[in-house]
């Protein structure tokens, strides 16, 4: 039997690299608009202070994406290398058990983030005059946690199945419904934060329903059945063993902006808050490109690792390491020299821009390294080598950053806190690029 997904094993790679990443790239590229849509027009429109509360609720987001991600990968992985092997009947259950994963984790956080919603405002570092409008983001957010998760998990399930178009279009009709909404909502209407919010999870319910019509329809590769839906927990403890990676990268992310917000508190108070939320929108703008890089090579690898055939595989893995890192050298390029106006994108506060200028240059002092570790982190994740996954999407932020943060401060206030992150990007890079090399011939790809 030909399964639709077989070209990930035939097509040429470079060819096939190109497909596949063009439409993650754009997909991705608009997904980041999501966060710095609502910043442009909350910075500009309703002030610094507003900023600074979307700032905040940030890592409460990034935590909320996380489940999704962590389904989304992991049963993509496990999707695809199925496919891969012929096994149409463990590739669906995959893909079932980890939507119903995600929907179930989506009504236990919502329900957990509506009765303590005080103590997590206070432990995301909001102060007095911060916090009304931090609040007002937040409840609203909260309430499309099960949007935002699922269309995260969909989106990686549809993409392992080879429908990179379907998954790109299902981030770019909601960015453009939220870009659409947000001036109408925030400046037409005058709601503010709130509006930006709410155009948040009107764009995010419209590109679930534009995923399920696909995901479902009649070209896809996995025909679910009900019982794929069930709960399996052989294939949902393998799902969340590739996953965990992942997750645990972008809580351990989330818990360090979390910790940098609370000591940019400190030493800096919410003008540093403020710069610190610019700083990560620039990041977001600067490296989805390389996110969809990753995400287009990852079903080459795991359909072909699962056909054996690893001469393609190695190729995908070169091609995609010089993909990565140009657009991080391009991108490290760029904002070293125009460090100005990537900030004052969001801000035209003058004393935010003048601060912020030093604080950009530093934090990216190395971005130009973190194309090959995310490269090389996406590589075990797709050959569903959870440990060394685990290792290096992890070890940047709990072996490098957090000590760094905690530690530097000190001894150089402010300033300790900026040069954190470089020493971060070093060590990381470091780290990836030293199991990489140390694993090559026994993953057989030592040419």
């Amino acid at each position: 039997m030909a399964y639709k997904s077989e070209f990930l094993g035939t097509e040429d790679v470079k060819k096939l690299l190109v497909k596949l990443s063009v439409p993650a790239i754009i997909g991705m590229l608009i997904m980041a608009l999501y966060n710095i849509v609502d910043g442009f027009f909350i910075g500009r429109w309703v002030g610094t202070a507003a900023f600074t509360g979307i700032a905040l609720i940030f890592p409460f987001q990034m935590m909320i994406m996380a489940f999704g991600v962590t389904f989304g990968i992991g049963g993509s992985s496990l999707l695809s290398r199925k496919l891969g092997e012929g096994n149409l009947d463990l590739a669906r259950k995959a893909g079932g058990n980890a939507i119903s994963s995600v929907l179930i984790l989506s009504v236990l956080i919502t329900i957990v983030g509506v009765v303590f919603m005080v103590p997590i405002l206070n432990l995301l570092g909001t102060s007095a005059d911060i916090f009304p409008y931090a609040k007002d983001y937040y409840e609203i957010i909260l309430y499309g946690t099960i949007f935002n998760s699922y269309l995260v998990a969909a989106n990686n399930l549809v993409r392992a199945e080879g429908m990179a178009k379907v998954a790109m279009f299902a981030m770019v009709v909601p960015a453009i419904i939220n870009i659409i909404l947000d001036p109408i909502l925030i400046i037409v209407f005058n709601m503010g934060i709130k509006g930006a919010a709410i155009a948040t999870v009107l764009s995010q319910i419209i590109g679930v329903i534009y995923i399920l019509k696909h995901q479902f329809g009649k070209n896809t590769s996995i025909k679910y059945a009900m019982n794929d839906f069930l709960i399996n927990l052989k294939i949902l403890k393998e799902t969340v063993f590739i996953g965990a990676s992942e997750f645990a990268k972008l809580i351990i992310s989330s818990i360090l902006l979390i910790l940098g917000n609370n000591l940019l508190g400190i030493y800096g108070g919410d003008i540093a808050i403020a710069i610190y939320g610019v700083i990560m929108r620039i990041a977001m703008l600067l490296l989805m490109p390389v996110l969809g890089i990753v995400q287009g090579f990852q079903p080459i690898v795991g359909y072909n690792y699962g056909k054996g055939q690893l001469n393609r595989v190695s190729e995908s893995i070169k091609l995609a390491l010089v993909g990565t890192s140009g657009l991080c050298l391009l991108g490290f390029i760029l904002v070293m020299i125009f460090p100005e106006k990537f900030i004052q994108i969001f801000i035209t506060d003058p004393e935010v821009i003048s601060q912020g200028v030093f604080a950009t240059r530093i934090f990216f002092m190395f971005s130009f390294l973190i194309g090959a570790q995310m490269t090389i982190g996406g590589l075990y994740q797709s050959l569903g080598k959870a440990k060394p996954a685990f290792i290096i999407s992890c070890a940047r932020q709990t072996l490098f950053l957090m000590p760094a943060l905690i530690i530097l401060p000190l001894f150089f206030g402010l300033n300790g806190i900026w040069f954190s992150f470089p020493i971060g990007d070093l060590l990381g890079f470091t780290l990836a690029s030293g199991i990489i090399f140390k694993d090559r011939k026994s993953l057989n790809l030592s040419s």
